[in-house]
């Protein structure tokens, strides 16, 4: 495990795989944004101790779409005393093992990648999700608002915490050797390209992706730059 303070109340945890999850901290309490793939537990739970909290000090697991790089340990952490899972609607069947979910379009340009790296991605054992998401909701308890992204899968969101000046994309964008663009593996390109849109306008001190290195301060500015640009940035198209 791999853990990168970026800023005092946000860490982001690097897994073994290709995912990545959040910790951001609210005073005595922490909320956990994506979980990584299956087996994070004790890494997000180390991770905590570090700020000098305990899993009790965990109240919600708020997942950004169902793919396992990113609800794998939705499960296990899910037991822990305090946790509230929290997804959108259209990911949550999938989540909790009642439906399926569907297989990504991929360009010519994607084809090798996704075999590269779907093999190591474990299946996510299923998670009880406790409360539904729906499109733009305001999440008062959290200081937060959901932002509906959908294309890369149906119930993909993005979560923007406007207390703390933090935006958590998902797999909608993602930042590559320096430069932000379209994340890849969707489930409908053009849905996810008008998704990237809405970005433009959101006015963040960080930004964090689901793969690649997060924006902090005046680097926030790729995001919205990449978001108005003629076209989506989008190389794997």
């Amino acid at each position: 495990m791999k853990m990168v303070e970026l800023r005092p109340d946000l860490r982001m945890v690097l897994d073994d795989g290709p995912g990545q999850a959040y910790l951001l901290r609210r005073g005595s309490e922490a909320v956990l944004i994506d979980t990584g793939i299956a087996g994070q537990g004790d890494s997000v739970a180390a991770a905590l101790r570090d700020w000098g909290l305990d899993r009790d000090a965990l109240t919600h697991v708020v997942l950004t779409h169902w793919h396992p790089d990113h609800s794998g340990s939705a499960a296990e952490i899910s037991a822990w005393p305090n946790v509230k899972v929290w997804a959108h609607r259209a990911d949550a069947p999938i989540i909790r093992g009642d439906a399926y979910g569907s297989f990504p379009h991929l360009t010519h340009a994607e084809e090798g990648l996704y075999s590269q790296i779907s093999g190591s991605i474990p299946n996510a054992a299923p998670s009880r999700v406790d409360r539904e998401l729906a499109d733009d909701e305001v999440l008062t308890e959290l200081g937060a608002s959901v932002l509906s992204t959908p294309g890369h899968t149906d119930g993909s969101i993005a979560l923007h915490f406007h207390e703390v000046g933090a935006l958590f994309t998902g797999d909608v964008a993602t930042e590559n050797q320096g430069y932000v663009i379209l994340g890849p593996f969707n489930h409908d390109r053009a849905k996810a390209r008008a998704s990237f849109r809405r970005f433009a306008d959101i006015d963040v001190d960080t930004v964090c992706f689901g793969h690649g290195q997060p924006l902090l301060g005046q680097d926030t500015q790729k995001l919205r730059d990449a978001a108005t640009a003629d076209q989506v940035p989008d190389p794997l198209g």
